[in-house]
This record gives structure tokens, C-alpha cells and sequence, in this order.
């Protein structure tokens, strides 16, 4: 099948694609006490754990250490999760696959949708913390769905690229968990820019999802429109990542089958 083929496929079966995204919200907080509270509480628990750690403990440098916090940790908790469920996704749907009309690539989707579906929630957080600490987002706010849309296209991009190689190769899905730690431990999300080594500044300079995470950060935290090389480099990796990860998914799709 080609990358066409496969978009159109996507798009003819949207309406089970919403189906199986409500479903997996729903399911993710069936018996919960408190449901879709959690979504807001998982946030301000780390908020004020790692507020707690970093800025009262070791006495973080950076002003209003909480906003700075959440504006990076609510998009991470998206990224992180969709990626982390995806990875087994194929495996967990594996009677659908090849069997049904199903297409393959909703069962990549649905992680990732419906994580952010959560995200959605959560960052209504950013406006009411945003205004308490006296920080006007203002206009900048404008760059918000682009930002959405390159984190999406980014997470999608890495979700088909672990969810089909996983599926040959198992021992993938361990080592996915300790790359997303790497990566969050990576990310100025809870320490700032500046206090990465000038010999070791390439780590941020040139990881797509440092990018990503810095606009919003300009957007909530600092109140100002991204900077324009985060969002180009965000963007254009996003595009490149999914668009070969499909590539990927669509070579090995016949295969997929016989070793679920």
C-alpha cells in the first residue's frame, strides 16, 4: 500500500477512528473514583513534587518555577505517553491485524490521539497559573494550534517508527521506557538552557523535542511567540519523521501479520 493509499484509508475509516479514541479516554478512568480529574491532578502532583525538589531544595535559579515547570511537563506528558503506549499497540491489537478490515495504522493512532485528548485538558491549566503569576500570554497564544499541530505530527511520526519495528524486534519496547527517561532528563523541562556546558549545548540545540518544548515555554512562560528556529526545526523534523515512519510501517504492513 502506498503513503496515499494509506492517508485515504485513514480518512474513510475516521469515524471508527473517533469511535476507538472515545473509547480509550472512557476506559483509561472506568472505575475511578475521581475519572477525569486525574488528568488535572497528574500535572499539578509533579508541579509541586519536582517545586518542591528544584526550587525550594536545590534552589533552582529560574523565576516562577512552577509555570516555567508545567508549561514544558504538559506537553512531555503527552509525548511521553503517546509514545509509550504505542510502542505496543500493534502486538496488543494483533487480532486485527491482517484479519479485519481494520486499518493497522488506527490501532498507532489511538495512543496517540486520545493522550492528546488529555493534553487538551491539562494545558487549560497554563491560563489560570499564567495569570496568578502575572504573565500576559496574550497574542502569542495564536501559535498555540501550530504548536499542537508539530507535536502531533511529531509523536505520530515516532509512534509508527517503534510500534512496526517492536513488532520484529521485542526487546524494543523496554529500551523505548529508557529512552523517553533519557530524553525527559534531556530536556530543559525542569532546569533551564544556560545551565547545559557549552560543550554539551548540542544536545539541546539539536533535539527536535527540546525544540518543541521551548515554544511552548515561550508561549506560556515567557508570554512571547516562539522563536522561529525552534519552530522550523520542530516543524520540519515532525514532517520528516512521520512521513518516513510511514514509508517504514507500509514496507513491512504484509509482514506484520505473520509475526504478531
Amino acid at each position: 500500500m502506498s503513503l496515499r493509499a494509506s492517508i485515504l484509508s485513514v480518512v474513510r475509516y475516521r469515524w471508527l477512528l473517533y469511535e476507538l479514541v472515545k473509547r480509550d479516554v472512557i476506559l483509561r478512568y472506568r472505575g475511578s473514583t475521581l475519572g477525569f480529574v486525574w488528568t488535572l491532578l497528574n500535572p499539578i502532583i509533579f508541579m509541586l513534587i519536582y517545586t518542591l525538589v528544584f526550587s525550594i531544595y536545590l534552589k533552582s535559579p529560574i523565576r516562577l518555577f512552577p509555570l516555567y515547570l508545567l508549561s514544558g511537563m504538559i506537553p512531555w506528558i503527552w509525548f511521553q505517553g503517546a509514545i509509550a503506549q504505542a510502542v505496543t499497540s500493534i502486538l496488543d491489537g494483533r487480532s486485527y491485524v491482517g484479519k479485519t478490515l481494520l486499518p493497522t495504522e488506527l490501532l498507532v493512532m489511538v495512543p496517540v490521539l486520545s493522550n492528546g485528548v488529555n493534553f487538551l485538558i491539562t494545558i487549560i491549566l497554563l491560563f489560570p497559573v499564567s495569570a496568578a503569576f502575572g504573565v500576559p500570554i496574550g497574542w502569542a497564544l495564536v501559535f498555540l494550534p501550530l504548536l499542537i499541530l508539530i507535536e502531533l505530527c511529531m509523536s505520530l511520526g515516532f509512534a509508527f517508527l517503534v510500534a512496526t519495528a517492536n513488532v520484529f524486534y521485542r526487546d524494543l519496547q523496554q529500551l523505548v521506557g529508557y529512552a523517553l527517561l533519557a530524553v525527559f532528563f534531556l530536556t530543559p523541562i525542569f532546569y533551564a538552557r544556560f545551565v547545559v556546558p557549552p560543550s554539551l549545548q548540542f544536545l539541546v540545540q539539536w533535539s527536535p523535542i527540546a525544540a518543541m518544548i521551548s515554544a511552548y515555554q515561550n508561549v506560556f512562560y515567557y508570554g512571547m511567540p516562539p522563536s522561529w528556529r525552534d519552530v522550523l526545526f520542530a516543524s520540519g523534523f515532525s514532517i520528516v519523521i512521520l512521513v518516513l515512519s510511514l514509508l517504514y510501517f507500509n514496507r513491512h504492513r504484509d509482514a506484520l501479520g505473520e509475526y504478531v
